[in-house]
């Protein structure tokens, strides 16, 4: 499910569409949506950095779900090349759609230091922020909406 499918769409602060995908960014954490058969590389990380240094406070850590609705692919030596230079997720979320999501996510655990945690929905994502950032849980996007 998109973001823009849901109810969610009424809380995006700021919406970052680039040639790779589309990036929306909340008070508490960031949605990403990568393009299908897109290769997601270093200089498109870059990118999608300065938009989040921009938005958010320079310092802070970000909560960052991707959501996985097109099949893509990431070069694993870039997320080397992210950690020693950039320490700014605070949590890592990926929703996953298809079973081909798995096979980047199985990559992506073997380069990434800390813990990436998998949902099968946004909801599920989006409510294990909010928990863990102490904000009200949602128990479906209609009050969300309300909020």
């Amino acid at each position: 499910m998109k973001v823009k499918d849901t109810y969610l769409s009424s809380l995006i602060r700021e919406e970052h569409e680039f040639d790779f995908g589309v990036f929306y960014f909340f008070d508490d954490y960031i949605i990403s949506e990568i393009n299908e058969g897109e290769i997601f590389e270093w200089d498109k990380a870059c990118e999608v950095i300065i938009a989040c240094k921009k938005f958010y406070n320079k310092h802070q850590k970000i909560n960052y779900i991707s959501n996985r609705i097109n099949d893509y692919s990431i070069k694993p030596q870039d997320w080397l090349t992210y950690l020693n230079q950039y320490d700014l997720l605070n949590i890592f979320a990926v929703v996953i759609h298809r079973k081909t999501a798995i096979h980047n996510l199985i990559m992506e655990r073997l380069f990434y230091k800390g813990e990436i945690f998998s949902f099968e929905s946004l909801l599920e994502a989006v409510n294990f922020i909010r928990e863990q950032e102490d904000l009200v849980h949602v128990t479906d996007f209609k009050k969300l909406k309300e909020k």
